[in-house]
């Protein structure tokens, strides 16, 4: 190829149009884990908004979609997403509302909304990356466990996700399992669906080099 014409050629530039709108309960651990994924990602920008006025999932789910709506007259997002416990720490009991803010979720205007929960907490998750987790455990067993690890914040949150491959293998076969049972969202226990956000973040986002 001639000189003069790669001189003509434009140059490529990195054109990102997609927003993700990330709405957690946990006003720590999980943003401090979704913005180390958003650090090792090319991506223009990912809201991730605190939730910290509403005790139980529908008013989660209810504040991303008055987000959506607001969002739908300017720049709208291409995906929202809400992160949350399924477990109430006080009773051990799977919190009041959750399934009715799951089809909630699933009729939200302007599209669906995706649920990242975990059962019983997110601190199963964290555990996930390096611990199988197989039999029942209540939320405050499986933050005693993760001491090491989640010590107010999360210690060493980029080195734990290079673990993610681990964790995403051991929260689907998690999954499957409960699929096969039959198990409604409230039996789930453990279960963890934050790799279905992580994956979609993957997924939409190339890698940082």
């Amino acid at each position: 190829m001639a000189r003069r014409d790669r001189e003509r050629r434009p140059a490529q530039k990195l054109v990102q149009e997609k927003r993700f709108l990330v709405v957690v309960e946990g006003a720590v651990t999980e943003p401090e884990y979704i913005e180390a994924v958003r650090r090792s990602r090319r991506m223009r920008s990912i809201a991730i908004q605190i939730e910290t006025g509403h005790t139980e999932p529908i008013g989660i789910v209810n504040q991303a979609k008055s987000m959506m709506e607001r969002a739908r007259k300017t720049d709208q997002y291409d995906q929202v997403w809400c992160v949350f416990d399924s477990e109430t720490k006080q009773t051990q009991r799977c919190r009041k509302g959750l399934l009715e803010a799951i089809n909630s979720a699933g009729h939200a205007r302007g599209g669906s909304i995706g649920l990242a929960i975990s059962n019983p907490c997110f601190e199963l998750w964290i555990w996930l990356h390096e611990h199988d987790q197989n039999a029942w455990i209540a939320s405050t067993d499986i933050q005693a466990k993760c001491t090491r690890v989640v010590d107010k914040h999360i210690v060493n949150v980029d080195e734990l996700l290079k673990l993610y491959p681990d964790a995403q293998r051991r929260a689907k076969q998690l999954d499957e399992r409960h699929e096969q049972d039959n198990r409604t969202p409230e039996d789930r226990n453990p279960s963890s669906g934050i790799y279905k956000l992580i994956d979609a973040i993957y997924e939409t986002f190339p890698p940082r080099t």
